[in-house]
């Protein structure tokens, strides 16, 4: 691990990997469309802040770049393409063509859609996400410089999440997850905007007090949204989603949680900085291992009859593996290797 690296953040990115391992365990689980399906929205709430997170810390770094020219704005987009985009399209076509293999079908007009449009994995939507707002960042950096710029881009994100909630309330057209970057911005936003001072972030101290009471309270309302969105309109994929202004609310409360714990702790846990440091490779390669341990877990009737065993067990057992398989890897392969064609 590299000496110059933030390590209060590398425990903020192996928080939000394991929030979305957690996630992807219930969405493939059988419980999601089971007799539990209430329980697993209401459980997918306390995790949702795991994307939010990852793009606020995208922000966070990015607005340490400086894009004053064409050619700076040429490298920049370059570097991070290239950061990102190699691992994604190696496991993408490892993806895909293993699907073609196993279903003896090779339909090259398929796999090249799913490769453009990050379908090898349902995970993989965030990629292109994050690389639509790399190409907007210069718009954004000049936005910020602006004396209502996050007030701006907040209403715009207000408007689209509200288009999002009439598409999806009431005629059940769902937005590709692809196209979804506008509605994500405000926190890649909050990152731009407090990252680009080298000084340290300060929570004023007359607001610290209300941090932790505002996270439990945006997590109750979240709460109290999807029982509701899903009770009335009988949409569980909305109702557990993290795009809904209390979720919102409730990633914010998080992410400026993060920030207080920053000022608090010395020392990070080094378990949880070693999971965030390999938290690219783990969102890379864990959904085709969480479906292996999902399937032997459940094999076991004490462990699948209960729901929270179920998921612990599930989680820990899939994070774990990941991370062995990348510590091995690194280990053994030249690390130039590991980091630009595997990313790990």
């Amino acid at each position: 691990m590299q000496k110059d690296r933030d390590l209060s953040f590398d425990a903020f990115r192996g928080v939000a990997i394991i929030a979305v391992v957690a996630l992807h365990v219930t969405y493939l689980s059988g419980y999601w469309n089971s007799s539990f399906c209430f329980y697993c929205q209401f459980y997918c709430q306390l995790f949702n802040f795991a994307v939010p997170a990852f793009i606020f810390i995208s922000g966070y770094w990015l607005s340490k770049k400086q894009i004053k020219s064409l050619t700076d704005y040429r490298t920049f987009l370059v570097r991070r393409f290239l950061r990102i985009f190699i691992p994604y399209l190696f496991w993408s076509i490892v993806l895909v063509g293993y699907e073609a293999i196993k279903t003896h079908n090779v339909d090259v007009y398929r796999i090249i859609f799913k490769l453009i449009f990050g379908q090898a994995s349902f995970q993989y939507f965030f990629i292109i996400v994050i690389v639509q707002l790399y190409v907007i960042t210069p718009l954004l950096q000049y936005i910020n410089r602006k004396p209502y710029g996050l007030i701006l881009v907040l209403v715009l994100n207000i408007m689209t999440l509200l288009l999002r909630y009439l598409s999806r309330l009431n005629f059940g057209f769902l937005f590709p997850s692809v196209s979804a970057f506008y509605s994500w911005v405000i926190f890649y936003e909050i990152g731009l905007l407090l990252g680009r001072s080298d000084r340290k972030i300060f929570i004023p101290g007359n607001i610290r007090p209300f941090i932790l009471p505002a996270i439990f309270v945006s997590m109750l309302i979240s709460e109290v949204e999807g029982a509701i969105i899903f009770s009335k309109y009988n949409n569980l994929g909305f109702a557990a989603h993290s795009l809904k202004y209390s979720s919102f609310l409730y990633s914010v409360c998080i992410i400026f949680g993060f920030l207080l714990l920053r000022e608090c702790i010395k020392y990070w846990p080094k378990s949880l900085v070693s999971i965030g440091d390999y938290s690219f490779g783990i969102y890379l390669i864990h959904i085709p291992i969480l479906k292996q341990v999902a399937n032997l877990v459940s094999k076991n009737s004490a462990f699948y009859s209960s729901y929270l065993l179920y998921q612990f067990i599930t989680i820990s057992l899939t994070v774990l593996a990941c991370f062995v398989i990348i510590d091995i890897t690194r280990r053994l392969l030249p690390k130039a290797f590991c980091v630009k064609v595997l990313g790990f």
